[in-house]
């Protein structure tokens, strides 16, 4: 597991990407917690039954796209005020774990905004139990890279 921090000025890139950019559009939402006139919790449960019936077989995943749920999200947020907390748990898709590391069984980003501080933290769930910590460096690598090449301002925590 590890913890980036971004920096205050990447703040508003991000989450300028986050809403209205393409950059976490590639992953799936587990969850998704928004604080603003109140609480809004989202379960990222895919509901498959939502498509007609020819097309529920080709549907291969059990999880919301970032893409797909993206306006909703905005349009709770849109109103001007920043929200007061914003929790979302990302996670790459099935198959882009498997080819990452073969003993991926869930790979994770979590993202949090709260308190004016923005906060990514990575975690990991193997297939079978090792000891051997590779699935963590490469997945944290991933992210080093993917924030990296979105030019966000980082630091890392603990």
């Amino acid at each position: 597991m590890q913890v980036f921090e971004a920096a205050s000025d990447s703040i508003k890139s991000v989450m300028n990407q986050l809403l209205k950019g393409t950059a976490f559009d590639g992953f799936l939402v587990r969850g998704a917690e928004i604080s603003v006139l109140m609480k809004i919790e989202i379960s990222g449960i895919l509901d498959k039954n939502y498509f007609p019936e020819a097309e529920r077989g080709a549907i291969n995943r059990n999880y919301v796209r970032w893409a797909e749920i993206k306006p909703f999200v905005f349009s709770l947020i849109r109103s001007g005020r920043t929200p007061s907390a914003l929790k979302i748990v990302f996670s790459l898709p099935d198959e882009d774990a498997i080819a990452l590391h073969d003993n991926a069984s869930a790979l994770f980003l979590n993202l949090l905004f709260e308190g004016r501080r923005l906060r990514f933290t990575t975690a990991v769930s193997q297939r079978s139990f090792s000891l051997d910590r590779s699935l963590d460096a490469v997945w944290d690598s991933y992210i080093k890279d993917f924030l990296i090449k979105n030019r966000w301002s980082v630091s890392t925590l603990g």
